[in-house]
């Protein structure tokens, strides 16, 4: 039995694929392949003018693979359109390794992410054990760092605000100073901000419990303040300034009737 391999091997090369085709081989959505025609990043070979038919040779179906391949690796269309056309060993070994870099810094930025959601899940477990909204106590509590980043207008867009227990102060003013809780050992990631963190020292403090929107807090200082005088010895007063542990907010719960809020006043002795 004879076989004409070159002949078959030529019908192979020669041949086209249909759009939907191409599109089952990849396992991809047509509208993929007609945005990636749109965009310039891989326009078929073969075009009907009046339909609008497209067709698509053996030599195109490589580069679909490599596109597939970089947007796997979170490559930017722009980023591809860039290197599709200028691919040799050199260039695409040093575009690969650069972009496994970018890989491996958003990976370890997950991890921390990761670390911060785990610690500050277990924050609110434990805390949570202790919230009682009826008494005061006081205790020691031990360094708390934190990183300031101002007032209202300016909170929201510090990406930490969404990520880190959120630390707020109510000055004796009226002013009210935010912050975010930081492990104190992991203050070395933080070197943007290193003028900014701050430690509160591990005084004895005034703790109570806040249930319920944070607008009405000030009720919940007032009678702390109240409870404190028959708590505090003889010669001890309560600082002006209220400190409140964000543990039950509105990132992790949709009531706001149900927020908890610790709340801790700092004990002066005379």
């Amino acid at each position: 039995m004879h076989i004409n391999v070159g002949k078959r091997m030529k019908n192979y090369y020669d041949r086209t694929w249909k759009i939907g085709e191409l599109a089952r081989m990849f396992d991809i959505n047509v509208q993929l392949l007609r945005y990636y025609d749109k965009e310039g990043l891989l326009v078929p070979e073969i075009r009907n003018p009046q339909n609008n038919w497209r067709a698509y040779k053996y030599d195109q179906i490589y580069p679909l693979g490599m596109i597939r391949l970089l947007r796997q690796l979170d490559c930017s269309l722009d980023e591809i359109g860039e290197f599709m056309p200028e691919r040799d060993p050199d260039n695409t070994e040093k575009f690969l390794r650069k972009r496994m870099k970018v890989l491996r810094a958003n990976y370890e930025k997950l991890l921390r992410m990761e670390t911060v959601m785990n610690d500050r899940f277990a924050m609110v477990n434990r805390e949570m054990k202790y919230a009682v909204f009826d008494q005061v106590f006081v205790c020691s509590e031990e360094d708390i760092y934190y990183i300031e980043i101002g007032g209202i207008e300016e909170i929201f867009v510090n990406e930490l605000f969404y990520l880190y227990p959120t630390l707020v102060f109510y000055m004796p003013d009226d002013k009210t100073k935010f912050a975010v809780m930081i492990p104190g050992e992991e203050t070395v990631y933080f070197d943007r901000y290193s003028d900014r963190i701050r430690v509160l020292s591990p005084d004895e403090y005034l703790v109570g419990y806040h249930k319920g929107p944070h607008e009405k807090i000030r009720t919940t200082f007032k009678r702390m303040r109240d409870m404190a005088d028959g708590i505090l010895d003889e010669g001890c007063h309560l600082d002006d300034t209220e400190i409140c542990i964000d543990i039950v907010d509105q990132f992790i719960e949709a009531d706001k009737n149900n927020f908890v809020t610790k709340v801790m006043i700092k004990i002066l002795r005379d």
